[in-house]
């Protein structure tokens, strides 16, 4: 029973805000676009300050754990490649293949994993999510928009993906925590006081913006398509790279990062990537909605069963 009451302590408040989002959206209290400018400034400002809050204030030295993050740079590679041979064979349709594509890697590390590290392992454990967050963010940016690239009759083209991911917020964030931690230098206190409030103010903000740009309607997307990419991000990908996390000897917070990785909704922003780059932009909310949804139970399960198994 106290494990139950763990993992829901643990899934459930980062579902309720959510919920209170799709709240918002219902009863008209902010628009669409609204919500899609909110959710810009969310993602460039204070998600990025919160990524470099949980590097600046971690100690690098016992956070950055080579087989955890080797096996989560390999596990994400590996889902490309994957959805890569598997995709075209179920699917027809090239906007639908990039997006699906996508979906298949494009975790909600930083949205997702980094509040359910905190609320099972408290603030000192938040590192290892933090250090994954901050090599796999530029990674998934790069394969997203070669997935959506290679599928829209295009080329990639390395000199805009570098740009893209160099200009990206998060890695900004990251890169900027990472600098001063291995520089030894820190902010002065008032500084660090208005980088603690942003960073405090990130999580809630982000899961009401992702409530509030949730859209039911797009759930009319491909049946078939939304079974396999749930089923592959969901189900699937976490079984079997939880098993391997095991066999390797990872626990604690290791493992809870292992978890969000592979086991986290697809991100929100890979619906205004595929609107932006010609994907199948309805499959892909379809996709962010269905996803997040049912993660509130299968994180839930998964938390649980880890705990169960004293592997937590």
């Amino acid at each position: 029973m106290e494990n139950i009451r763990i993992s829901l302590h643990a899934v459930l408040p980062l579902f309720l805000m959510i919920g209170a989002g799709c709240l918002a959206r219902r009863f008209h209290m902010i628009s669409s676009g609204t919500a899609r400018e909110a959710n810009g400034l969310c993602f460039k400002l204070f998600m990025s300050v919160l990524l470099f809050q949980n590097i600046y204030t971690t100690d690098l030295g016992t956070a950055f754990h080579v087989p955890m993050l080797a096996l989560c740079v390999g596990g994400v590679l590996a889902e490309f490649a994957l959805g890569l041979l598997l995709i075209p064979r179920f699917e027809p349709n090239a906007p639908a293949r990039g997006v699906m594509l996508q979906s298949f890697f494009r975790t909600n590390i930083v949205l997702l994993g980094l509040p359910i590290a905190h609320s099972l392992f408290g603030a000192e454990q938040t590192g290892p999510v933090a250090v994954a967050a901050a090599i796999l963010v530029p990674l998934i940016n790069i394969l997203s928009v070669v997935a959506l690239e290679l599928f829209r009759g295009g080329r990639p083209d390395a000199r805009r993906i570098l740009r893209g991911v160099v200009t990206n917020p998060l890695v900004l964030g990251a890169a900027a925590g990472i600098a001063m931690v291995l520089s030894g230098l820190r902010l002065p206190g008032v500084v660090e006081e208005a980088v603690s409030s942003l960073a405090g103010a990130a999580t809630p903000l982000a899961l009401v913006l992702m409530g509030a740009s949730l859209d039911l309607s797009r759930l009319r997307s491909s049946t078939g398509d939304l079974i396999l990419c749930v089923a592959e991000r969901l189900f699937i990908m976490p079984a079997v790279f939880l098993a391997a996390a095991v066999w390797l000897g990872l626990r604690g917070a290791d493992l809870c990062t292992v978890l969000v990785v592979f086991g986290a909704p697809v991100a929100v922003n890979s619906y205004t990537m595929a609107l932006q780059m010609d994907g199948d932009a309805d499959l892909a909310g379809g996709i962010v909605l269905l996803t997040t949804a049912l993660s509130c139970l299968t994180l839930f399960l998964w938390i649980w069963l880890l705990k169960t198994l004293a592997l937590f």
